[in-house]
C-alpha cells in the first residue's frame, strides 16, 4: 500500500490547492481577461514548479491538457479534482500525462470508468484516489459501485479515502480493503472524527491510514488507545496521522511520536529550545506521502 517501500519513504510535498475565483458573473469582456490571466497565472505555477491541484471546472480542457504537458516535461505532480465536468476518456488522457486524479463515487460512480482510470494512472505513473461518501454497499447488493467493486479495485491499485463523519465506518470493511489493497500497493485511508475505538487497531495493522485529531485524545485511555493504533499502523506498513489543534501533555506527544506516528502542529510554534519544539522538529521531518491525503491535510474529511 505504499508507493515507496514503506514509512520510510514519507518524503513526498504536500499538494498545495488552487482555486481560482470564477468570473461568470462578470461582463463577458471582463470574464475573459479574467479567465487569461488565470491561465498564465496556472501555467507559470507549473513553470515554477509550484504544488498544486486544480478543480476540472476552473479551467477549459485545453488549458488542462497544456498544463499537464508543461509538468510532465519538468517532472513535477500536478493533481486534478474531479467533479464530474469531464468525460472518463478526458480524464484518462490527463491521467496518462502524469495527473494524479482525485475522485469521488458522488462525480465518478461507474466503475468502468474507475477501471480506466486506473489503468490510465498506472501508465502514466500517477494515480487515482477515491473519495467514497456513500455507506459501505452491502455485500451482494445491487450499488452504482458494489462492495466487491471496492475490493477489486483497490487491489487494481485505486486508493480509497473516506470519512467516519457523516456515514459510520465499520472497521471490519476497513480491514478488508486495506488487506486488498496490498495486492495493488493501493493506500486505504480513514479520516476518523469523534472518540477513538479499539476496533481501528486491527484494519491499521493491515495498512490502513487512520487520520484524527487530538480532540479524540480526550484522557489518559484514549492516549493509550492512539498509541496502540500507531503502532499497529506502523508494523503494517502505514501511519496514523494525528492533527494537533490544542497541545495536549508532552507525554502523549512524545507517546505518540514514539509509537511512529506522524504529528501534524496546527498550532502556535513553541519556543525553538523548549521539549516541546524539539517535538515540533522531529515532527516536520516525518512527512506524509501525497497519496496519504485526499485534498488537504489540514482539514479532514
Amino acid at each position: 500500500m505504499q508507493d515507496g517501500g514503506g514509512p520510510a519513504g514519507l518524503t513526498a510535498p504536500e499538494a498545495v490547492v488552487y482555486l481560482g475565483l470564477r468570473t461568470m458573473d462578470k461582463h463577458p469582456v471582463e470574464s475573459g481577461i479574467a479567465g487569461v490571466l488565470r491561465t498564465y497565472e496556472l501555467l507559470d505555477r507549473v513553470r515554477t514548479r509550484q504544488a498544486l491541484t486544480v478543480r476540472d471546472d476552473q479551467f477549459d480542457y485545453a488549458v488542462f491538457l497544456d498544463a499537464a504537458a508543461t509538468a510532465r516535461r519538468r517532472r513535477f505532480p500536478m493533481s486534478l479534482l474531479d467533479t464530474g465536468r469531464f468525460s472518463a476518456g478526458e480524464l484518462e488522457s490527463l491521467a496518462r500525462k502524469g495527473v494524479r486524479i482525485l475522485s469521488s463515487d458522488a462525480a465518478r460512480p461507474r466503475p468502468q470508468d474507475l477501471e480506466i482510470l486506473v489503468r490510465a494512472c498506472r501508465a502514466g505513473r500517477s494515480s487515482l484516489a477515491l473519495l467514497f461518501e456513500a455507506a459501505w454497499p452491502a455485500e451482494g447488493a445491487d450499488a452504482p459501485l458494489s462492495w466487491q467493486d471496492l475490493q477489486d479495485l483497490v487491489a487494481s491499485g485505486m486508493d480509497l479515502h473516506a470519512s467516519n463523519r457523516r456515514v459510520a465506518r465499520d472497521p471490519a470493511s476497513l480491514e478488508t480493503l486495506a488487506e486488498r489493497s496490498r495486492r495493488g500497493r493501493s493506500f486505504v485511508v480513514l479520516y476518523h472524527h469523534g472518540p477513538l475505538i479499539p476496533e481501528l487497531v486491527a484494519p491499521a495493522a493491515s495498512g490502513a491510514w487512520v487520520h484524527f485529531t487530538d480532540r479524540s485524545l480526550a484522557d489518559d485511555g484514549a492516549a493509550a488507545l492512539a498509541c496502540r493504533i500507531a503502532r499497529a499502523a506502523a508494523a503494517g506498513g502505514a501511519r496514523a496521522v494525528i492533527t494537533i489543534e490544542r497541545t495536549p501533555a508532552l507525554e502523549v506527544l512524545e507517546a505518540l511520536e514514539g509509537a511512529g506516528a506522524v504529528i501534524r502542529f496546527l498550532t502556535p510554534p513553541a519556543e525553538p529550545r523548549s521539549a516541546l519544539g524539539a517535538i515540533e522538529r522531529r515532527a516536520s521531518k516525518r512527512k506524509l506521502p501525497a497519496r496519504a491525503v485526499y485534498l488537504s491535510a489540514v482539514v479532514l474529511p
